[in-house]
C-alpha cells in the first residue's frame, strides 16, 4: 500500500516517459511515408514496417485501432483525406500526441519549481472517451 506521501511526490519519471515517447510518435510520424494502402516505410531504406495486428493475423480482420499508424503519418504529411480513410480517429490522437510534448515540458518545469502538476483528468477522460467511441463506430462501420 502507497504510503500518502508516495502518493503526493510529483512524477518525474512519468511525465519524462511521456516526453519521450510522444516526441517520438511525431518525428516518427513527419519521417515515415505511406506507400499504398497498407505500407508505412522507412525512408532512404525503403524497408516497409512489420504489420503489428495480431487480430489481422490471427482473425484475418482489422482491429479498432488499426489505420492509427498511416492516420498519424498521412497528418504529417498533410494528407488529411488519406488519414480520415485509414481511421478516423487518428484526427483526434495525432493532435493528442503532438500536445502531450509542450504540455509535459510545462509539467517538467512546474516541478522544477516546486508546483504542483496540473491536473487535466476530467478533460482527457472525455477526449478518451470520445476517441474510443469514434475507434468503435469507425471499426463496426468497417466489419459490416
Amino acid at each position: 500500500m502507497p504510503l500518502e506521501s508516495d502518493l503526493n511526490r510529483p512524477n518525474w519519471t512519468f511525465q519524462i516517459l511521456l516526453l519521450v515517447v510522444a516526441t517520438a510518435v511525431v518525428a516518427l510520424s513527419f519521417l515515415l511515408y505511406v506507400d499504398g494502402p497498407v505500407n508505412v516505410v522507412i525512408p532512404w531504406l525503403n524497408i516497409p514496417l512489420p504489420g503489428t495486428c495480431s487480430m489481422r493475423r490471427v482473425a484475418g480482420i482489422d482491429c479498432p485501432g488499426c489505420g492509427l499508424t498511416r492516420s498519424f503519418v498521412s497528418l504529417a504529411h498533410g494528407h488529411w483525406q488519406a488519414s480520415l480513410a485509414f481511421n478516423p480517429a487518428g484526427l483526434l490522437l495525432f493532435p493528442m500526441v503532438a500536445f502531450q510534448i509542450p504540455y509535459r515540458i510545462a509539467q517538467l518545469w512546474r516541478l522544477s519549481r516546486g508546483l504542483r502538476p496540473w491536473n487535466l483528468s476530467t478533460a482527457s477522460f472525455w477526449l478518451w472517451g470520445l476517441i474510443g467511441v469514434i475507434l468503435l463506430i469507425q471499426w463496426i462501420s468497417k466489419l459490416i
